[in-house]
């Protein structure tokens, strides 16, 4: 681990695919940092408190300074030793990526699980405050509903959120088609990050953040879907940027 004299904070929730894109950054480059995650609805007055808006992750410096975005985030990494390359092809790739997969996957996940808290209590509350494991044990019903009303989720916004990672995995699908290992260039950049932390609530690789709920257990709806995008050229990229990448470590300089 990279020592300073006090460790950054990163603000998140626990599930969130675009936390898991920070977590995937500052581990790669070695950084020692303190996690504080939260449920989903209440985690806004931990990221306001902390600086930001009213999205995680927020990542805290030990001057104060606030970085409020992913992206941001996975860049100051990056400048720390992270190994993630930025250029103009991937940097545009990662942020169609933010703007169209991430919103996509998390709604239809959230659509499809919305009955069975059985399955998303231990990796929404892993981490969490004990009173917040409590609270969502005794009124996931309550925080479900919040979720749906502030993410405008419902039958038409679950197809077309399906649609849209529909859309990006034929784009990726594209991509990969020409035999290419990373998305832009010869090496893990920006683009294969996000693409794969984005595509995780869709896929459930295996070295995730959080213990994601089996494949087999999943609602009988969201089955042939994870399957067939896990099995795409998207998908497998996706899992072997997982297998490969995610707990790569940049060598400690000279």
């Amino acid at each position: 681990m990279i020592p300073c004299a006090m460790a950054p904070t990163l603000v998140t929730i626990p599930i969130s695919h675009y936390c898991e894109k920070a977590r995937w950054a500052l581990d790669r480059a070695g950084v020692e940092y303190v996690e504080k995650r939260h449920l989903p609805g209440l985690h806004r007055a931990a990221v306001r408190h902390a600086g930001g808006g009213l999205t995680a992750p927020v990542m805290v410096l030990d001057d104060g300074s606030v970085i409020p975005e992913s992206s941001e985030i996975v860049a100051w990494a990056a400048a720390r030793g992270a190994d993630v390359r930025f250029c103009e092809e991937s940097c545009a790739l990662a942020a169609d990526y933010d703007a169209r997969l991430g919103p996509a996957t998390r709604l239809w996940v959230y659509y499809m699980m919305f009955d069975h808290p059985a399955l998303t209590e231990q990796p929404m509350t892993d981490g969490v405050p004990g009173w917040q494991r409590v609270g969502f044990h005794h009124a996931n019903r309550a925080l479900a509903f919040a979720i749906a009303r502030v993410l405008t989720i419902n039958d038409d916004t679950a197809v077309e959120a399906e649609r849209t990672f529909r859309a990006v995995y034929a784009d990726v699908d594209a991509l990969l088609s020409d035999g290419r290992r990373y998305l832009a260039g010869d090496r893990f950049s920006i683009a294969d990050l996000t693409f794969a932390s984005l595509s995780a609530p869709l896929i459930a690789p295996p070295e995730y953040g959080v213990r994601l709920p089996a494949i087999a257990s999943l609602p009988p709806g969201m089955i042939p879907v994870v399957e067939e995008h896990r099995e795409s050229l998207a998908g497998q990229h996706a899992l072997r940027m997982f297998a490969q990448e995610r707990f790569a470590v940049a060598p400690s300089p000279a």
